[in-house]
């Protein structure tokens, strides 16, 4: 009976040894804290370059726009003056 004790008390230590062991492995796997910022800061970055270009594109969108409008007003004042 002390021997199937001793056998279980032994099998529970080295499976937690194991256990143990894993959870190492686990741990080496996952990426620091400063490598998590680091990647997160890239993507903001990128984040940010992707946005100030299609702000950029607007506002050659809108230029454009009030270059039309401020031609079409001044070809309609003229036909006013003729009128």
């Amino acid at each position: 009976m002390i021997d199937v004790e001793r056998h279980a008390r032994d099998f529970m230590e080295a499976a937690k040894k194991l256990q143990l062991y894993f959870i190492g492995l686990q741990r080496e796997d996952q990426p620091t804290k400063e490598e998590i910022l680091q990647k997160d800061i890239a993507m903001m970055e990128e984040e940010v370059k992707t946005k100030t270009d299609l702000i950029k594109k607007q506002e050659r969108l809108i230029q454009g726009w009030r270059k039309e409008l401020k031609d079409q007003l001044e070809k309609h004042n003229a036909e006013l003056e003729r009128v």
